[in-house]
């Protein structure tokens, strides 16, 4: 059984798990510079007490979410969601190596995507990470248009 539990930030442990994940994650998307910067990041308390801040929204919300497998964390997601352009957005999704491939994935954006419909969106956008682009092309999505910053944004239509 797949389940997303959100993380509560304001916590020290769960600040710890999230941090761990997250750590993970860029280690294996950004290159070095990248990585330090975004572990700078979360070194910071003033971001890290708006991130928390945004967790806790009713309107245009945070969701920071751990994934676990049989009462066993196996990974994170991130995402968004606009009321004001009914837009869902991934910001983040990680599965742990020895986890990939076998489903979780995909059950994962599911759940997301139906959470973000039942609030409103009406699309999702994200910007893919190279080795995730065939992952997200297989389950809807298509290259939408290139960011200002040449971020290649995709999009799926969920109506």
């Amino acid at each position: 059984m797949i389940e997303l539990i959100r993380f509560d930030l304001q916590k020290k442990d769960e600040w710890d798990d999230f941090y761990d994940l997250f750590s993970s994650y860029l280690r294996e998307v950004c290159d070095e510079e990248e990585y330090q910067e975004n572990i700078d990041d979360l070194h910071d308390d003033t971001l890290n007490a708006q991130m928390i801040e945004q967790t806790l929204q009713e309107h245009n919300p945070y969701f920071m979410m751990r994934i676990v497998k049989n009462e066993v964390c196996v990974g994170l997601i991130t995402y968004s969601f606009r009321e004001e352009c009914n837009k869902g957005y991934i910001n983040n999704f990680y599965v742990c190596a020895m986890y990939r491939n076998s489903g979780v994935g995909s059950a994962v954006y599911r759940m997301v995507e139906k959470h973000l419909q039942s609030l409103g969106a009406t699309y999702i956008e994200l910007v893919p990470v190279r080795m995730a682009e065939r992952f997200y092309i297989r389950n809807g999505f298509a290259f939408s248009r290139t960011s200002s910053d040449g971020e290649r944004i995709f999009r799926k239509v969920i109506e």
